[in-house]
């Protein structure tokens, strides 16, 4: 009786881990658009959600501007630069006009741009541009700003985390090859993203910006749909940062306070759904934290 009573208590144990198995099999082929890694964290606790392929590193586009927001920041805090200083376009910067398709606030020569007007433009509409004047502000030059980028990323403790721009476009883009394409892991970016809000949460005034005036009165939108006042609006979503290019495919980590609680998600390489490479990200984002948080 005993041996029989064992037996079906293994066969009861088998089943279940075999039915959370299948569950679990199901949640991750049942999105609306697959994606090469997820993670959802509750910055709160600490305690991971839900995630996929979160520990290898990919590509990042884009959500790079994480770790340039964080030592901008950071700059402005210890008073080496602050909001209103001045900035005058180098010929490094300028010569990003010639990458027509990348985010540009689109700087003239001759006329100067506050770090406020330049943190803006970086966070709302990603402009690369201003990315790379940032650089220059804090460190002098790219190369030596983003030394620090990957010095902070060593003190974060994120081995595999390595910068080469700060702005995060392709290294082949650039044509300096695919060796220099920025990496990092879905956890690292949660990471990333959860230091940056925990020590400068003003950077959510900026990325919960819906759009702002360009100096020739040109209304520029955020590029995070997710935002309240946007058309894919998500109640309780207050960020964070967009990105796409032809290596990493369309990213996003977005930022939100769900049930009290802050949650940050992360998507590297999200599939496009019939042309499109933009609303997946959303919908995924979206799902996971309808299914997840509770």
């Amino acid at each position: 009786m005993k041996k029989l009573l064992l037996v079906l208590l293994i066969c009861l144990g088998i089943y279940a881990v075999v039915t959370q198995w299948n569950d679990v099999q199901l949640i991750e082929e049942n999105w609306s658009a697959s994606s090469k890694a997820m993670i959802l964290l509750n910055a709160h606790t600490g305690e991971v959600l839900y995630e996929k392929n979160s520990k290898k590193p990919l590509p990042i586009a884009s959500m790079t501007k994480l770790m340039t927001q964080y030592i901008v920041l950071n700059t402005i805090k210890n008073g080496t630069i602050s909001w209103e200083t001045t900035y005058q376009p180098s010929p490094t910067v300028m010569d990003m006009a010639q990458f027509a398709s990348a985010a540009k606030l689109g700087m003239k020569a001759n006329e100067s741009y506050t770090v406020r007007e330049l943190f803006t433009a970086m966070t709302v509409i990603s402009a690369n541009d201003a990315a790379l004047a940032l650089a220059e502000i804090v460190a002098g030059t790219e190369d030596d700003f983003v030394a620090i980028m990957n010095e902070q990323a060593r003190a974060f403790k994120l081995k595999k985390t390595v910068f080469y721009n700060p702005h995060g476009l392709d290294g082949n883009y650039l044509g300096r090859g695919e060796d220099q394409n920025n990496l990092a892991s879905a956890h690292d970016m949660a990471v990333i993203a959860d230091r940056l809000i925990a020590t400068h949460p003003e950077v959510l005034e900026f990325a919960s910006m819906t759009h702002f005036m360009s100096d020739e009165g040109m209304k520029m939108w955020n590029t995070n749909l997710l935002l309240p006042g946007m058309r894919m609006q998500m109640a309780g979503i207050d960020g964070l940062k967009t990105g796409y290019t032809d290596a990493a495919g369309s990213c996003f980590t977005g930022s939100g306070v769900f049930n009290g609680e802050r949650v940050i998600s992360v998507l590297i390489g999200v599939e496009e759904v019939d042309g499109d490479v933009s609303e997946p990200r959303f919908n995924v984002t979206r799902e996971m934290v309808e299914r997840f948080v509770k």
